[in-house]
């Protein structure tokens, strides 16, 4: 992440506090964060250099005008009129981190092999919740090659008790003993 991303997520993360707006705001900076990042056409067209600021500025206000926040308008005006339109989605994860932050709250990835029940994943983010003293926000994805178990990411950490990397350690151990 850039200091410019970083410098304009905190930005706006502070005028939504001070407007008492980070609800509406945090909802909205995701939502177009995502459609971005599914569509990426329109950040090419905002990083476009044959475009005027002028015709990057109305093309943000004719898409957005009127639908979003007024903060979260200027704000993609303003990266239109800079040409920073591709600091976008990493400024939507700098307000999210400053929410979170803000909020005692930690984002975890649990990967599995099949779908966690709703009592597995209760049981699960109540253990999180307890070691880290926060709220855990969990993350869902279902990956077949892990055969069963769990791996965990959070906070930059990675645990693995998966039947697959039990079975490579496993490998790893014999292969080194025949070699």
């Amino acid at each position: 992440m850039t200091e410019i991303a970083k410098a304009y997520g905190d930005t706006l993360y502070d005028l939504a506090v001070e407007s008492g707006e980070v609800e509406q705001i945090l909802d909205e900076i995701s939502t177009l964060r995502q459609a971005f990042e599914e569509n990426p056409q329109f950040m090419t067209l905002m990083n476009t250099p044959t475009m005027s600021k002028a015709e990057r500025v109305a093309v943000v206000d004719e898409t957005f005008g009127g639908k979003i926040h007024i903060y979260l308008l200027n704000f993609l005006k303003i990266i239109a009129d800079n040409g920073t339109a591709r600091e976008f989605i990493d400024t939507a994860k700098q307000f999210r981190s400053r929410y979170n932050w803000e909020n005692g709250i930690v984002e975890a990835t649990v990967i599995s092999a099949v779908p966690l029940s709703d009592a597995q994943e209760s049981s699960l983010v109540e253990k999180l919740n307890a070691i880290t003293g926060k709220t855990v926000q969990l993350d869902k994805r279902v990956d077949p090659n892990c055969v069963g178990g769990l791996r965990l990411l959070m906070d930059g950490i990675q645990m693995d008790g998966t039947v697959k990397n039990k079975l490579d350690a496993i490998r790893t151990r014999l292969l080194g003993v025949l070699a």
